[in-house]
């Protein structure tokens, strides 16, 4: 990488700044696109959840997931249902559950 003068600087800024518009450009495109496909395979599905694949075969054979067989074979998973699943199963902190203890303490408290 070559240095720059002072006199470089302007010019240097303006084309980092035409390369970072293409890039948000690019990324937007991309983000666009992902969201139009909502749908996603199994594997697709695993990876979003961080989990094999084995394991989420063993999931929707328990029916803890809601899937979609549009031929009667393959499973296909809405993108917004496996998200809603993952934050449902949402654990308390040690600090909320702290809180909530105080909570119900002094209500009995209140009570007596």
């Amino acid at each position: 990488m070559k240095e720059l003068t002072f006199e470089q600087l302007p010019e240097a800024i303006s084309i980092l700044l035409e390369k970072i518009n293409h890039i948000e450009g690019l990324l937007s495109t991309y983000i666009d696109k992902s969201s139009f496909n909502e749908m996603l395979t199994a594997r697709e599905a695993a990876a979003l959840m961080g989990i094999t694949l084995s394991r989420l075969y063993k999931m929707t054979h328990n029916r803890e997931l809601p899937t979609y067989k549009p031929g009667g074979k393959k499973i296909y998973f809405k993108r917004q249902e496996i998200s809603d699943w993952l934050s449902h199963n949402r654990l308390a902190s040690s600090q909320e559950i702290e809180n909530e203890a105080i909570g119900y303490v002094n209500r009995r408290n209140r009570m007596l």
